[in-house]
């Protein structure tokens, strides 16, 4: 009876936003405008200066990349021409790279490409500011042992315990990052639920579970919880227990109060999770430079 009035409460305080659609790409710039002309462009790539500014535009941003996040990255950039891109007017964008922290979410591999032909973007000092819609798609490779550094991280447990319950400076339970696995094409899951007044001594509650993407959101499926399955509806149960999923911890870095995030697909292969979407970054939205 105390294990399922636990399992109730962590289910009641639990949330998980979802967004609907992936289709980003309709909002891309419907045609390219303020761009130098054929001529120009071709004068440009003959003489080697738009290979030149792609070479200073990829600089930047490797630089840029490192201060803030403290990761290194590759980066290939195409652009029209030099004079387009001293506008900020370029074709695409490629980021890619391994063994990646991200404020405390581990990735093995990570990488993001623009999908529109046309990109706006308006740098000064401080600031970057889209003139238009940017849609850029991502591809990232998790390992279970990514998973495991992801919740033994400051980040993961702090989002894990905003679900704690405190009164009169007593914390009537606590959770933390136990194990994950990937294998036989599943993630077992275990969080270890602590209680003053509930428990006599620490609990793990173990699942295993499929995973699959509904409304661009990765979500436990088919959850099997063991002895604490007995009179659960698992349905409801899997819909909520992805508040603490490490893999949502591990793609929210990806987003922000100014952008979206949807998921694609989701793949387990060997002990990797592969997932793919695509983030739409939308006109007007500025990033500090």
């Amino acid at each position: 009876m105390k294990k399922w009035v636990l399992l109730s409460t962590i289910i009641m305080l639990c949330a998980n936003p979802t967004f609907a659609s992936c289709d980003f790409a309709n909002f891309c710039p419907p045609h390219k405008y303020g761009l130098s002309t054929k001529t120009g462009q071709a004068v440009s790539q003959k003489f080697g200066v738009t290979r030149l500014s792609e070479l200073i535009a990829q600089a930047s941003i490797k630089d840029n990349l490192k201060k803030t996040t403290g990761q290194n990255f590759d980066v290939v950039v195409k652009s029209f021409s030099f004079q387009d891109f001293i506008h900020g007017r370029f074709k695409s964008i490629l980021i890619s790279g391994k063994n990646i922290n991200l404020e405390g979410a581990y990735l093995t591999s990570l990488e993001l490409k623009t999908l529109c032909d046309f990109n706006y973007v308006q740098v000064n000092r401080k600031t970057i500011r889209f003139k238009e819609n940017m849609i850029m798609a991502f591809s990232t490779e998790i390992s279970d042992a990514d998973l495991v550094k992801t919740m033994k991280s400051n980040g993961y447990l702090d989002k894990l315990n905003c679900v704690n319950v405190e009164g009169c400076g007593i914390t009537f339970f606590k959770l933390s990052g136990a194990d994950v696995q990937i294998k036989n094409n599943k993630l077992f899951f275990t969080v270890r639920v602590t209680s003053q007044l509930l428990l006599a001594k620490p609990l793990d509650i173990e699942m295993a579970t499929d995973l699959k993407v509904e409304d661009g959101r990765i979500v436990f499926t088919k959850v099997d919880l063991g002895s604490l399955s007995t009179g659960v509806d698992l349905s409801k149960v899997a819909y909520q227990l992805n508040a603490m999923n490490p893999l949502t911890f591990s793609l929210d870095v990806l987003e922000n109060k100014d952008t979206k995030m949807c998921i694609k697909s989701v793949n387990i292969v060997g002990d990797k999770i592969t997932v793919k979407g695509n983030i739409f970054i939308p006109k007007n939205s500025k990033l500090i430079n």
